[in-house]
């Protein structure tokens, strides 16, 4: 199996987990959300019941000590001692055994700060989706290019080739474009050496500094061909004008000074 092969399927797996995440996160979400509304309401309903509910709790404790000391003998008090001073938290938890211990287990329990901001924040439900839709996106996007690296691995071998061109099915003309007699037919003989079909040879209006191929419909590959056994420039469309001079050619070679040199 190739690398390419390996990444592909990593990536249909992680699209595939980061699909499934998301939508297991969903009922999670909107969980949440309807019950963080219902604490929302109660808290606009009663405002005050934590506070409430303190002291309830106190009064039941202060009930509870009043009727445990109704029910005990009086015992004579000791001699006085000087009292050592206490904390108000410690004197507080000390006359109430029960507060110290839920004071205490409320320290316990309590999370670490640092771990209690973390987990504040990315509990939240806003977080956990968008959590599941980045997941999601990097799986798409690992899919995407994926199949981007393939197509571009294989492009060279799915590439058409051109065909290659004979010379022998290639005419090509040629035009006399300097002031120079012959040189068109030397510019043919050269062509006919080298395997291609001679059309007309003529003549056209003087002035031509370079020699120039020109191409017929669907003949740019033959000019081109031309053009390098020739040695010269760049080729162009063959124009109405020059057609009417060149016949029914594939190519036409409108010979320039650059030919005429010796």
């Amino acid at each position: 199996m190739e690398i390419s092969e390996i990444f592909d399927a990593v990536a249909g797996f992680v699209a595939l987990a980061a699909a499934i995440a998301f939508v297991l996160l969903l009922p999670l979400y909107f969980s949440q959300r309807r019950d963080v509304r219902r604490m929302r309401a109660w808290m606009e309903r009663e405002p005050g019941h934590p506070a409430a509910d303190v002291a309830a709790s106190e009064a039941l404790l202060d009930r509870a000590e009043a009727e445990l000391e109704a029910l005990l003998p009086s015992e004579a008090e000791p001699a006085a001692t000087p009292a050592t001073p206490m904390p108000a938290a410690e004197r507080v938890t000390h006359e109430r055994p029960a507060l110290e211990r839920i004071t205490m287990e409320r320290a316990a329990l309590e999370p670490h700060p640092h771990w209690r901001r973390f987990a504040a924040r990315v509990g939240r439900p806003r977080v956990l989706v968008a959590i599941g839709v980045v997941a999601l996106l990097a799986g798409a996007t690992a899919i995407v290019l994926s199949e981007e690296l393939l197509s571009t691995d294989d492009a060279p071998d799915r590439r058409p080739r051109p065909a290659a061109i004979e010379r022998s099915q290639v005419t090509v003309a040629v035009l006399n474009g300097t002031s120079v007699n012959g040189l068109a037919g030397n510019v043919g003989s050269d062509l006919e050496a080298s395997g291609y079909e001679l059309g007309a040879v003529s003549s056209t209006t003087p002035g031509a500094e370079e020699s120039t191929a020109l191409y017929a419909n669907g003949q740019r590959a033959a000019a081109e061909k031309v053009a390098r056994d020739l040695g010269i420039g760049p080729v162009k469309r063959l124009d109405r004008e020059t057609a009417g001079l060149a016949g029914d050619a594939d190519v036409v070679v409108i010979a320039g000074e650059d030919r005429a040199q010796p």
